[in-house]
């Protein structure tokens, strides 16, 4: 019975925490489908002025510094992909012809769908 108060007990505990540790680093994938006619608040963001680059950044570098800055979200591996679907051209009825995917932690899922995003 001491083996197991001394050793097993501290061990399944020690392995609990590093379990929940690794899930709320696990990276979830998301997807932004723009509207047609509409901003993504990232371009507002960018043209109101309240960030500054050296150079024009990509979009994937603006997505990017927005969601750190504004919402303290890690976002990466940020890719614009075309869809391949039909689209029609009605202004905030109809999606445009790519969406953005890009990966966060698990713990910010609920915050980015908050935002528009999607869990895939």
């Amino acid at each position: 019975m001491t083996y197991i108060k001394k050793f097993l007990i501290p061990s399944f505990i020690a392995l609990s925490l590093l379990f929940l540790g690794c899930a709320n680093n696990t990276l979830v994938t998301m997807k932004f489908q723009p509207m047609q006619c509409e901003e993504t608040p990232w371009a507002i963001w960018y043209a109101e002025g309240n960030i500054q680059f050296f150079k024009e950044p990509t979009e994937s570098e603006l997505i990017i510094a927005y969601y750190s800055n504004v919402h303290k979200i890690e976002v990466t591996e940020v890719k614009r992909v075309e869809s391949g679907n039909a689209v029609c051209e009605a202004c905030s009825v109809c999606p445009t012809s790519y969406y953005f995917s890009a990966k966060v932690k698990n713990p910010d899922v609920f915050k980015m769908t908050k935002e528009k995003w999607v869990k895939v």
